[in-house]
């Protein structure tokens, strides 16, 4: 019900340019909270553009990389300026992991150093894969709608045989004191697979996930190298996370 409404969502604003949030809750008689979700989900594939209280349909076509940035979602510019801190740590000639997430995939635009990029995700895949001195494999596995990234056993799998320099980690949850978490079980089982295939763990998240706790933690601060987060990060949160051993970026 959720994706035929969303594309009912879209075919509406084609046709009218832009509605509110009212009156699309109104017109598929759901709640405000609803519509808001669906139009995040559709902002984050860069279909429709969120505005305060409605939501508009993209009039100018958007150059490849503006499509790409659009799918961040909020705090697209603390995203981007993660992604630079990050992708200026890849060595020419590393192999690297880059798990899915919208703060990845602000490396993947960032990412220029002859490479080669190791990912589950089908928006970084689609970001590298025309970027001729990056060497781009994507894993199998099955596709979650929700996020455009492979997970499951075949996913898992994909990983075993890497060697990888560098993963950049991405995580729902980061708490100082129970680590990293998620939200399944089959999302922690292959962000686990990427961790044992790299040599240095690189978590990078938005602060906005700081001190949130989700369902199952995939991994404690022991096995994390460096850290990068934003300005927005609680300074006191950041010295506990030193006090494990890990460096911590903040990007700017």
């Amino acid at each position: 019900m959720t994706a035929g409404r969303q594309e009912k969502i879209r075919f509406l604003l084609q046709k009218h340019g832009n509605l509110t949030v009212s009156d699309l809750a109104q017109r598929f008689d759901v709640s405000e909270m609803t519509i808001r979700r669906d139009l995040k989900q559709l902002a984050s594939m860069g279909l429709v553009q969120r505005e305060h209280g409605k939501a508009v349909y993209p009039q100018v076509p958007q150059s490849r990389d503006g499509i790409f940035i659009s799918r961040l979602g909020e705090a697209h510019k603390e995203k981007l300026a993660i992604g630079r801190a990050a992708a200026g740590l890849v060595q020419e000639g590393e192999s690297i992991i880059l798990d899915s997430g919208t703060t990845t995939l602000a490396i993947a635009l960032a990412l220029n150093q002859k490479c080669i990029v190791v990912t589950n995700s089908l928006p970084v895949a689609d970001v590298l894969g025309m970027r001729q001195e990056i060497t781009t494999v994507l894993t199998g596995g099955e596709v979650q709608r929700n996020t455009l990234s492979l997970m499951g056993p075949m996913t898992r799998e994909s990983f075993s045989g890497f060697n990888a320099d560098k993963l950049f980690l991405a995580a729902t949850g980061v708490s100082a004191v129970k680590g990293l978490s998620t939200t399944s079980m089959g999302e922690s089982e292959v962000k686990q697979a990427m961790i044992n295939a790299s040599k240095e763990v690189i978590l990078v998240a938005h602060s906005e996930k700081l001190t949130r706790i989700f369902y199952h933690t995939f991994e404690k601060w022991d096995k994390i190298n460096t850290f990068i987060t934003d300005s927005g990060a609680d300074s006191n949160l950041l010295k506990k996370v030193e006090e494990y051993g890990v460096k911590v970026i903040v990007a700017t």
